[in-house]
């Protein structure tokens, strides 16, 4: 081997053993902090909880917070994107308060339940792909208002247009897309604010347990193994990796918000026993006011896995993605094999399931 060939060489090898050292670090940090974040439920009395009371205090506890949440975060980068349109706001800015707004919409529409389910918003306002022949017609044509915006079809509207625009190097103050943004922001605004959340007395322990399901094959398939298998497809044909989402750099940061809105509906968050008008009662609750207790600690322990391989999974490592899809794979089948059956839930195809 070539002196240049073997100084080559010991320095990728070094670089190896560096990363390897490091994950290995890291996943030691990441343990102790499960283990220090864990504590005994065996000390804790749950009462036994109506399944109304579960989904009452789940649409009240977290989807309308979430929901009030992201209309502050709407209403941010509204005036934000008037500012940069002004030309009083840098473009880097704009994109990060943007990244804060998706990241909490990825966490409310993780689980899509209610009006959610009821109004179809997540093809309202995050239809993928972005059709840009669309996009620029509606940019040319400069809709306003809710009628103008009701006459543009979801592929040129919504978060993944707002997305797009904001990648263009077209994208200045005082310019037709500008103006166009300002409208995407307003439309997303109102449609978020259209999402009335009621007493769940249309849903369903069967439904919402469903829609859990298929929010975890929505993360496991739809955001992590089936774009992570197309890349290695084009890797093989010599053409680099896509990920979506990866124009912001939230490849992984989508995967970790949308396990965030699946995450409190499935565990404890701390050591609170939980009470249906005032906290969320998640599952794992539910279970051991059942007496079910082997099965809601089942739970909190494929949960924690998911956790955990989710902090340590990167776009570009092959190997921490595909833990990672298996640890939510797991979840997933022992939701469907052991917990629905314990529950007498029927497992039905969700709106979340995708093709």
């Amino acid at each position: 081997m070539k002196p240049q060939h073997q100084h080559e060489f010991k320095n990728g090898l070094l670089r190896g053993l560096i990363w390897v050292a490091a994950a290995g670090v890291l996943l030691l940090l990441l343990n102790w902090f499960n283990e220090a974040k864990a504590f005994d439920r065996s000390t804790m009395l749950f009462p036994y909880y109506e399944p109304q009371e579960v989904l009452n205090s789940v649409v009240k506890q977290h989807y309308e917070k979430e929901t009030s949440a992201l209309l502050e975060q709407l209403q941010l980068l509204e005036s934000s994107t008037s500012k940069f349109c002004g030309g009083d706001l840098a473009l880097d800015t704009l994109k990060e308060l943007y990244a804060r707004t998706y990241l909490a919409w990825l966490e409310l529409s993780a689980v899509v339940v209610g009006p959610m389910l009821d109004n179809n918003t997540v093809r309202q306002i995050d239809f993928r792909p972005v059709r840009a022949n669309l996009l620029e017609r509606a940019i040319n044509q400069q809709p306003k208002g809710v009628q103008g915006m009701a006459l543009v079809g979801s592929p040129a509207k919504g978060f993944p247009a707002l997305e797009y625009l904001l990648l263009q190097p077209n994208f200045k103050p005082a310019t037709a897309p500008c103006a166009y943004a300002m409208e995407l922001v307003q439309d997303i605004a109102r449609t978020t604010g259209a999402l009335k959340w009621q007493p769940a007395d249309k849903l369903t322990m069967s439904l919402y347990f469903n829609q859990q399901v298929g929010a975890l094959h929505n993360l496991s398939w739809e955001r992590m193994e089936k774009p992570m298998l197309k890349n290695k497809d084009a890797e093989a044909r010599g053409e680099p990796a896509s990920w979506p989402l990866s124009g912001l750099g939230l490849a992984q940061q989508s995967w970790l918000a949308h396990w965030h809105g699946i995450e409190p509906l499935l565990v404890l968050k701390s050591e609170v026993v939980p009470q249906a008008n005032l906290n969320v009662v998640p599952l794992e609750a539910y279970l051991r006011g059942l007496g079910k207790i082997d099965l809601a600690d089942e739970l909190v322990k494929h949960s924690t896995a998911v956790n955990t391989a989710l902090l340590l999974s990167r776009p570009a490592s092959a190997n921490s993605t595909e833990r990672a899809v298996k640890a939510v794979k797991v979840l997933k089948g022992f939701m469907t094999q052991e917990l629905a059956k314990e529950l007498s839930v029927s497992i039905q195809f969700s709106s979340s399931d995708g093709d």
